[in-house]
């Protein structure tokens, strides 16, 4: 892919692909740079029109086509995932690579009726005589910065949807899956999506601030609070539109009434599940105090059958 570093390993700032399991360093990548990012959104905003000229029947095949080349390789891919990310194979399979798959089905199967435009009549009494029209079009370069919790289907959503729209994407991954990210790239380009319209940028917390500020239409952002504020706040500086999806406490509620079992067992899976690293994961248990020693012993000796590995 000619809009991803080589690896190396020295010299300029690095990000590495390393296993969780086993603490090696699989693959090092050279951060890209400030002025490497300016250039890939360059890059992109030329390519873009002529991706958005291009029939929303085409570009549904090319998701067609992709749809088949992640579910032939969709051992690869979460291989890939457990050997990047820690998870276990199962768990890689079933809440990346297949909610992936569904995404682009989504995407392939829904675009169609979202996209298309929409005839109103306006609700001012002045006007009823008149007739308003709703077309949908890209904005343009779309900037994703991702996390790493879930490498292949958070960027994949991102991705995905402003694809089909039209719009071209500039991803930068988070410094701790890069590998995940750019297979996803060379897929996208596999099927058909041109370089130029899907570029990944490794790199480090410097390339992910230089995307706020590169000249991009709209970014989308998934991660930290702390790191939110900080896109938003450049963001915001150039009137640039921006989606976000930062992390939460979320708590869980126990009451007087739960069936207690049902509810260890569920709270238990929330809380592990990709080893509680997910937005959703309840953070805080709240339970009624009428049930609180019997819950407290069910999820205890419940947690203490978890088998680490």
């Amino acid at each position: 892919m000619t809009t991803v570093p080589e690896a190396l390993t020295s010299g300029p700032a690095q990000v590495r692909s390393i296993d969780p399991a086993t603490g090696e360093t699989w693959r090092v990548w050279t951060s890209t740079t400030p002025e490497e990012v300016q250039a890939a959104v360059l890059r992109a905003r030329e390519a873009q029109p002529a991706w958005a000229a291009r029939s929303l029947g085409e570009r549904r095949r090319i998701f067609r086509r992709l749809r088949r080349r992640i579910f032939e390789r969709r051992a690869e891919l979460a291989a890939l995932i457990q050997r990047e990310a820690g998870k276990p194979a199962v768990e890689a399979m079933t809440a990346d690579v297949l909610t992936t798959l569904d995404v682009v089905r989504f995407c392939e199967r829904r675009a169609p009726r979202l996209l298309r435009a929409r005839t109103m009549i306006p609700s001012n009494v002045a006007l009823w005589r008149k007739r308003v029209t709703i077309e949908h079009e890209p904005y343009g370069v779309i900037g994703i910065i991702s996390p790493w919790n879930y490498p292949l289907f958070l960027p994949a959503s991102s991705t995905l949807a402003a694809l089909v729209a039209g719009n071209a994407v500039v991803l930068k991954p988070s410094e701790l899956t890069p590998a995940t990210a750019v297979r996803f790239g060379e897929l996208l380009h596999e099927s058909g999506v041109p370089k130029d319209v899907m570029q990944v940028l490794p790199g480090d917390g410097a390339t992910g601030a230089a995307l706020a500020d590169a000249s991009i239409d709209k970014l989308f952002f998934t991660g930290s609070v702390a790191t939110g504020r900080k896109v938003a706040l450049a963001c915001a500086a150039r009137l640039v539109p921006y989606a976000r999806e930062p992390g939460g406490s979320d708590p869980a509620i126990v009451l007087e009434d739960a069936d207690l079992e049902t509810a260890a067992s569920g709270i238990l899976w929330g809380r592990f599940s990709n080893a509680g690293q997910t937005c959703v994961a309840p953070k805080r248990v709240i339970v009624a105090s009428a049930v609180h020693d019997a819950f407290v012993d069910r999820i205890t000796t419940a947690a203490a059958q978890l088998v680490m590995g």
